[in-house]
């Protein structure tokens, strides 16, 4: 064969393969583009209408919490050993104030007013598929004063923002912000401007659920925050290894360890784990750092007093156990008593003998130095208050303050949620909120309200009165009578004098 067909039919050859090479590559390529422009999983401009919150599971006072469609709410309640203005529900919205929304002309708003929170709210995203590397992104901003500047002035101490993907779809389905398996954003202090924050997590589940987070130490009279934009979008395929149908090799790796291990009979022993307390830490400080609620950490320290609390004092924030380990019958199914660190998981614990009725005490008091706390000297109690206390919307008693022995309980109350609220005189001012949601579990929560005068002038309402002698007031007509009684008098006075100067005149004659 000649030289100059061999090289014209070398070309054909290479022509074929570049030809079946594009055939494969070209439709790959094309698909790159619209791989990286994929609708994310989650675009959240909070435009829309926002509805009384379903979502929450009645966490929220009648008509306090509105939300736009799929979100729910979330805060650490308030507890009886609170101080006064710490942990109350914050109130939700859509606000459409200038520059509070990142874009569009609308944002999601919760605030407490003369009073701490530290809550958000939560959205479950499902149809993700495992492996996926995700990210979650959202613009916040606050605005904490203790007046009516536009700008931070101030402000609460440590008001932080946070957002956080839990990439386990939450503990049993259900949300959990203090759950360990949420991975959070660092916390910004975002004040008076949009900053945005941002995490990356592979999900390890077909749901996954996102978190807005945030958290302040002061009460002053506006702590407020501000979210815009939030979207949860594909980064990257991730590392999570999938079985056949897509679905995750494990739930998490310490669940899958634990299935592995070949089971003994021996039990496992494990330590409280404790923290040691810093300078300027508090019991909800602790709480959050360690992913778990103030609750949980007072059960863990029922001896605790938060009033008292100490530098260098030890905490337990997980309780020791011995968790059983022997092999199941074989084709049982294994009853595995995990903890919530190993499986990724809330632990539901029974309390026996806890009390099923507690009671709610209220009070109000001159808050003569506008610090929201009654001092045990000098501010005196107020009376004419009227205390409501309800309960999911019904009315559960009255009670109309004396200033005298409060504060008054409503006892035998069987265990739940209870609003009470005051009506205030218009001559006062209050310094403290009018109302609270208060939790009763089988022991008494207090409300106590806090009253300023609104000018130095104003009636000073005491609990028993006296009434002071009326002063004698005398009259004009009054004045001429005593004037004429004396004009009299001496007239009188001056007769007998002349009758008698005559008398002895007469007698010397």
């Amino acid at each position: 064969m000649r030289q100059a067909d061999l090289r014209a039919r070398a070309r054909q050859l290479a022509l074929a393969i570049i030809t079946a090479l594009a055939s494969v590559v070209l439709p790959l390529h094309r698909s790159w583009p619209a791989a990286a422009q994929a609708a994310p999983l989650l675009n959240e401009t909070f435009e829309g209408a926002f509805q009384n919150d379903a979502a929450g599971g009645g966490e929220c006072a009648q008509n306090t919490c509105q939300t736009p469609a799929g979100w729910g709410v979330w805060f650490t309640r308030r507890t009886e050993t609170d101080a006064p203005g710490v942990n109350f529900q914050p109130k939700y919205e859509q606000t459409r104030a200038a520059n509070r929304f990142k874009s569009g002309a609308a944002a999601l708003r919760y605030y407490t007013t003369q009073a701490t929170h530290t809550g958000g709210v939560y959205r479950i995203v499902a149809n993700v598929a495992p492996g996926t590397r995700l990210k979650l992104s959202a613009f916040g901003q606050s605005w904490s004063t203790n007046d009516e500047s536009p700008i931070s002035a101030r402000p609460s101490r440590d008001m932080r923002l946070k957002i956080g993907l839990d990439p386990l779809g939450g503990e049993g389905g259900k949300a959990n912000p203090f759950s360990p398996q949420i991975v959070w954003s660092p916390e910004q202090s975002a004040a008076d401007a949009f900053k945005e924050f941002s995490v990356e997590a592979d999900a390890k589940a077909a749901t996954v659920i996102v978190y807005l987070y945030s958290t302040m130490k002061d009460s002053v009279r506006h702590n407020e925050v501000f979210w815009d934009d939030v979207t949860l979008t594909v980064a990257a395929p991730g590392t999570t290894p999938t079985v056949e149908g897509g679905a995750p090799a494990a739930t998490t790796e310490p669940v899958a360890a634990a299935l592995t291990e070949t089971p003994t009979a021996a039990p496992v022993l494990t330590d409280d784990v404790k923290v040691t307390v810093k300078q300027g830490e508090t019991l909800l400080g602790i709480a959050v750092e360690n992913g778990i609620t103030l609750d949980q950490l007072q059960q863990l320290n029922p001896n605790v007093n938060p009033q008292t609390l100490q530098i260098g004092q030890e905490l337990i924030i997980k309780k020791g156990n011995a968790i059983a380990t022997a092999a199941p019958a074989e084709g049982a199914t294994a009853n595995l008593a995990l903890s919530g660190e190993q499986a990724g998981i809330g632990v539901t614990t029974t309390l026996t003998g806890t009390p099923t009725v507690g009671g709610v005490c209220v009070q109000a008091f001159f808050d003569d130095d506008g610090d929201g706390e009654r001092a045990e000297r000098g501010e005196d109690l107020v009376p004419q208050i009227l205390f409501s206390l309800t309960r999911d919307g019904a009315p559960i008693g009255d009670y109309t303050s004396t200033g005298v022995d409060e504060p008054h309980c409503f006892d035998n109350l069987s265990n739940g949620d209870y609003i009470v609220a005051a009506t205030v005189l218009q001559i006062y001012q209050p310094s403290t909120p009018i109302s609270d949601q208060l939790s009763v579990r089988g022991a008494r929560s207090y409300f106590s309200l806090g009253i300023r005068r609104r000018a130095d002038a104003a009636l000073n309402v005491s609990a028993t009165s006296t009434p002071a002698a009326r002063p004698s007031v005398l009259s004009a007509g009054n004045v001429l009578s005593v004037l004429a009684i004396i004009g009299g008098l001496l007239m009188i006075v001056g007769l007998l004098g002349f009758l008698a100067s005559a008398f002895l005149r007469r007698r010397r004659l």
